[in-house]
């Protein structure tokens, strides 16, 4: 099953299958091997991910909202692609495109980041599953969830660990872009962002912004990053991540704001918020060039839903 539509890039290749197949939400999601690592600037820009195949990328006709309402292209309009490096790079590349009717950047507070216009990303890099709110300290091993937001302070984090939120353990920012005021780097993540128009803040109308993004992922997040695990990506692999566009539009007359919009991939469920097995499953496709349609790239395909099935 191929799809391809017309929006901001195209149609993301998406396989949706029944719960049964997967034991899980029942969506998988292809994701092909980066050709050229060093080829992968991060800067905020896509003209490096000419080698993905448009059938890679996900646009609003391939989630739903959380709430079921219709979103006009007018108020919110977006597109994300990923993709994933072996060692020595040992990454998850993600690019995402945005164009909103109002750019809400209200939160001093990172902890409120979910508050403002932002991008949730979740992850469950060993595919175990369970739940990580981050209540306790089992629950912030097990997964990960960051929220991205232009037009940081300066030495301010554009990623942020949202694990902090419930877990007074400030070690564990070691996780986000920056930390102690110096970025984190390969060990943690790389990202870049673009708003236009120049000079737009908080309320303006008619933005259009980019998050360009390569994150090292680990199987155990421990309070530092010498107590962590480290995750090896290997082509055939099957992980967790979980993709929500917030759309913060939602503003009373007091100026407060909100989720007005919340955006999931088909199949999937908005409980990969919290439950790692509640995300949708990434399978790692090997290096053909992001190209969907190559008759190996469906054996391979037809081998790990074979698999699944029995």
């Amino acid at each position: 099953m191929q799809r391809k539509q017309s929006f901001l890039w195209g149609g993301a290749l998406v396989l949706t299958l029944s719960s049964a197949a997967l034991a899980h939400v029942g969506i998988t999601v292809y994701c092909p091997q980066v050709p050229d690592p060093s080829a992968m600037k991060i800067d905020g820009k896509d003209n490096d991910w000419g080698w993905l195949d448009p059938s890679f990328v996900t646009t609003p006709a391939e989630c739903f909202t959380a709430g079921g309402e219709t979103v006009a292209k007018s108020d919110y309009d977006f597109a994300y692609k990923s993709g994933w490096s072996p060692l020595p790079d040992n990454r998850f590349y993600f690019f995402y495109r945005v164009q909103d009717d109002t750019l809400i950047r209200h939160e001093d507070e990172p902890k409120r980041a979910w508050n403002d216009d932002c991008i949730q990303i979740t992850f469950d890099a060993d595919h175990s599953g369970g739940d990580f709110l981050g209540e306790n300290l089992e629950q912030v091993h097990n997964a990960t969830r960051f929220h991205m937001r232009v037009l940081p302070k300066p030495n301010e984090e554009v990623v942020f660990n949202s694990m902090t939120e419930y877990i007074d353990m400030p070690s564990l920012r070691w996780t986000e872009d920056m930390f102690e005021g110096k970025p984190t780097g390969k060990e943690s993540i790389e990202v870049a962002w673009t708003l236009l128009p120049a000079g737009a803040a908080d309320l303006s109308t008619n933005v259009s912004y980019t998050f360009e993004a390569a994150f090292a992922f680990y199987d155990l997040y421990g309070p530092t990053k010498a107590e962590s695990k480290r995750h090896i990506f290997t082509a055939d692999q099957v992980t967790h991540v979980g993709v929500r566009p917030l759309d913060a539009d939602g503003c009373n007359a007091d100026g407060n704001c909100g989720a007005k919009h919340q955006f999931y991939p088909l199949g999937s469920s908005t409980g990969q918020d919290q439950k790692g097995d509640q995300m949708p499953d990434y399978y790692m496709l090997p290096g053909e060039g992001g190209t969907a349609v190559e008759s190996v790239t469906w054996g391979r395909i037809k081998s790990h839903l074979d698999q699944e099935v029995r």
